[in-house]
């Protein structure tokens, strides 16, 4: 029977578009706006770590899918991500850095502010069903909804000064909002740019690392879900280059009953003591490589029909 191709983005007119964004919807399956296009018609939900409901979503969008298609058993599965090998360091060359008990955010009604610099800041609105999340700038007289021509350092690198002749331990998360539940844990944490994890953001995002604290470990944390891995990847790779020693933790080896979305807000038993113990087991709990799923399944058989969609 000759194969059918299905051209899933020819169907995006039937998916809740987020906001006024051309590429992103509403993924009928998870509820969240994590269902993305490229400019290829590839998409995926990134709300998917394993990909393992993009049947369900192709059945919940395109009509008669689950009684008509079945997916072609011999499509080659996705490749695995790999990742750089677990720095060998002994754990006596690692310390937590110093830390402050600065406060940099301010939470009035459903916003919150988080503070950069005296003259950048990070607004946050949390509504019910979505977030949005807008930079600002000082102008001298008024604060600019805009990110301005000043480079911006991680988020919470301010906090941390370096430890000497040790390497300092430094624990990048996603979000302000997570760094701020790890500094209270005593967690020397951070996050890179919102949104943006491109080679030459991330390089530099580390740099400055760097530049405060000299030495340093860098421990990845990524948000269970697909954009985390892939985020927790590149920043390994990014610090692979620049001879940076980092590794990513797997966050199931943590807690093992984690959500698709979870975040460090959803692991309360990770405490500064339990932190350490992490580090000084990291080969136990480091990501060696991202081992995903194959897509390769059977939906709802009908008439026996191969397809393959993209």
């Amino acid at each position: 029977m000759k194969n059918m191709t299905i051209i899933f983005a020819e169907y995006k007119s039937k998916l809740k578009r987020y906001q006024n964004q051309v590429n992103r919807f509403w993924c009928p399956v998870c509820d969240t706006h994590t269902l993305t296009f490229a400019p290829t018609g590839a998409w995926n939900c990134w709300n998917d770590p394993e990909r393992i409901h993009r049947l369900e979503i192709l059945a919940a969008v395109i009509p008669n899918f689950g009684k008509t298609y079945h997916r072609d058993p011999v499509q080659s599965p996705p490749p695995d991500i790999m990742l750089p090998p677990i720095p060998l360091i002994p754990f006596t060359q690692l310390h937590l850095p110093i830390t402050t008990s600065l406060q940099l955010s301010e939470v009035i009604g459903n916003r919150t502010i988080y503070r950069y610099s005296d003259c950048q800041q990070v607004v946050r609105w949390d509504y019910r069903t979505h977030k949005v999340i807008r930079p600002q700038h000082f102008n001298g007289k008024d604060w600019i909804y805009k990110a301005g021509n000043r480079p911006w350092i991680p988020f919470g690198l301010v906090r941390l000064a370096g430890y000497p002749e040790l390497l300092n331990i430094v624990l990048i998360i996603e979000g302000q909002k997570c760094v701020e539940i790890a500094s209270y844990r005593c967690l020397p944490a951070v996050c890179l740019e919102a949104g943006d994890y491109s080679t030459q953001t991330i390089a530099a995002k580390l740099e400055a690392i760097r530049t405060r604290l000299e030495r340093v470990f860098l421990v990845v944390l990524p948000d269970y879900n697909l954009a985390g891995l892939y985020r927790a990847r590149n920043i390994l790779e990014v610090a692979y280059k620049s001879g940076i020693p980092a590794i990513a933790l797997d966050p199931l080896k943590i807690k093992s009953d984690l959500k698709v979305g979870d975040d460090i807000e959803q692991i309360p038993e990770l405490d500064i003591e339990y932190f350490m113990k992490i580090i000084r087991e990291k080969e136990r709990y480091g990501l060696i490589r991202i081992k995903r799923r194959s897509v390769a399944a059977t939906y709802p058989i009908g008439n026996g029909r191969n397809q393959a969609a993209r």
